[in-house]
């Protein structure tokens, strides 16, 4: 009997992008990840769906693991990961800001992988950082497939860049064993451990720094690299300032009207003269016929029917996520040259795929444009299981046309407007009544819903929580009442649409403040 198959792989974790990412949703899930990578290892291993489905059962060998961690920050995590058969790369901070050269060495290492003699077959990236794009199309034109984990904010391009996306939810529940929704609340940190490790950073970036260090940067460059102290609210202090008077930072003295920290008995001109402050460095693609397994001999070409149903099972079987019909056609016409003169005597490619009968795949025509999906494995990715079986998404609202790309692009889920204010004001009481972690909140609000005569799923309110979490709002810092998470939810809306380039009028933003604070109608009740 022959061996089963193996699916060559290599890991690239970007170590200090995920770990802060998985922080902003819960301090548990981020310590979970860095103490015990071999748990999820192995969820990746013998669990995680293939990139494409195989004709026959496929083993994945993950035979280079690479993480690439901060030393400065991330020191304790390194016995773990070593334990794991990760090669651990150090990326120490390059800049007084904190910026390391992560990207940089992650982009070399996977190029050189790529022209190893072994040919690696799937490539899996740990990282939300956009910048890998690039990288990503360059490894599909060489037919190599990707898989990416983001525990942040994406862009539409670099999802559509990738084979498979790792579900957040899923992994967070399986792979790090965050299955129960009760789990106990995450204990408070140690705020003497955090003015220790804040002291220290600061007297290390002033001795490295020829200049002042403006008092903004400064913020930042703690809020980054001490992990759990903005979620500590500056360690019981409340504010930065408040926080900055508890160190122990004598001689170094603060000017208010320069705005920096400064070390008098090195730079004692730096109150008549102003330094140039420093400057902080910041550290898309359809699906491409390469990223779909080639018809088989059972689908000749003499059999176009045969061969595009095959075509879309294999798209549907391959994707985390319902596929967009758009896609299909494209990826029709690159495999059945000049198959749109007339898409087989039936016009149009909508009126081809009614009459396909391809196995495994339902179309759902009931959102932009009509998506292909396995009804074993897939809800429509935009709209909702929740929105889905209630009917929830009125047709009749002349505001929908308008709001639903803006919810779509930002990530954030498909509900009603009466359902947006619920879980907002929902969240506001939530957060009033004690601090935040992630599957308490969430519980907590799916209860005030409830008592509010709204029915929400969890789901709805994890995507919503994750949309806000990761796009810089602050459970422990930012403004919390109903109003303010209003704002907050419409700015990452329409942030995330300048970001794809979309363009937004004032009747749009009109629309979309209306959506989240629309009322229940009465006979919703």
């Amino acid at each position: 009997m022959s061996a089963t198959p193996t699916l060559k792989s290599a890991l690239f974790v970007d170590f200090d992008n995920v770990y802060s990412g998985l922080r902003r949703l819960d301090v548990a899930y981020a310590e979970a990840f860095a103490s015990d990578p071999l748990r999820w290892l192995n969820w990746v291993t013998t669990q995680l769906a293939m990139p494409l489905a195989p004709e026959a059962p496929v083993q994945r060998r993950i035979l280079v693991r690479r993480c690439y961690l901060n030393p400065v920050m991330y020191q304790r995590f390194r016995f773990g990961f070593s334990k794991a058969g990760f090669e651990i790369i150090d990326c120490p901070p390059m800049t007084s800001a904190g910026k390391t050269s992560t990207d940089i060495h992650m982009v070399l290492d996977m190029v050189d992988v790529l022209q190893s003699p072994t040919h690696y077959d799937e490539f899996i990236v740990f990282s939300a950082d956009a910048d890998f794009t690039p990288l990503l199309r360059k490894l599909r034109r060489d037919d190599r497939r990707t898989t990416i984990f983001a525990a942040g904010a994406t862009s539409a391009s670099y999802d559509a860049s990738s084979d498979l996306i790792i579900d957040p939810d899923a992994f967070v529940s399986e792979a790090l064993g965050f299955g129960d929704e009760d789990s106990t609340p995450t204990a408070p940190p140690d705020f003497e451990s955090l003015l220790s490790q804040a002291e220290a950073l600061v007297w290390s970036v002033v001795d490295k720094s020829p200049e002042p260090i403006m008092l903004p940067a400064l913020t930042r460059i703690l809020a980054t690299q001490v992990p759990g102290l903005t979620d500590s609210r500056w360690a019981g202090r409340g504010t930065f300032t408040g926080f900055l008077r508890d160190l122990t930072l004598d001689p170094l003295r603060i000017d208010r009207e320069n705005n920096w920290l400064y070390d008098p008995r090195r730079l004692r001109g730096a109150g008549n003269g102003a330094p140039e402050a420093p400057r902080n460095v910041r550290a898309d693609a359809p699906l491409s016929p390469s990223s779909v397994a080639a018809p088989t001999a059972a689908a000749p070409a003499s059999d176009p029917r045969a061969q595009i149903e095959r075509l879309l099972a294999d798209a549907v079987a391959a994707s985390a996520r319902p596929v967009a019909v758009a896609r299909l056609a494209h990826l029709v016409r690159q495999h059945v040259p000049g198959i749109d003169t007339d898409w087989l005597g039936h016009g149009t490619f909508k009126r081809l795929l009614e009459t396909l009968h391809a196995p495994g795949v339902e179309i759902s025509w009931s959102h932009l444009g009509g998506h292909a999906l396995d009804p074993q494995r897939h809800a429509p990715d935009f709209l909702s299981q929740s929105a889905a079986t209630a009917g929830d998404l009125p047709s009749h609202d002349p505001r929908w046309p308008q709001v639903a790309p803006m919810l779509q692009v930002a990530s954030l889920p498909a509900m009603s407007g009466y359902k947006y204010r619920a879980v907002l004001q929902a969240l506001s009481t939530a957060l009033a009544e004690g601090p935040y972690a992630l599957a308490h909140t969430s519980k907590r609000i799916h209860e005030l819903c409830l008592d509010a005569h709204v029915s929400v799923s969890r789901p709805d309110i994890h995507a919503l929580l994750r949309a806000l979490l990761f796009n810089g709002f602050d459970p422990t810092t930012s403004p919390t009442s109903f109003d303010d998470l209003v704002a907050t939810t419409c700015g990452v809306a329409l942030a995330a649409c300048e970001r794809e380039g979309m363009t937004i009028s004032d009747a749009d933003r009109a629309a979309l403040l209306g959506w989240v604070v629309s009322e229940q109608e009465k006979h919703d009740v």
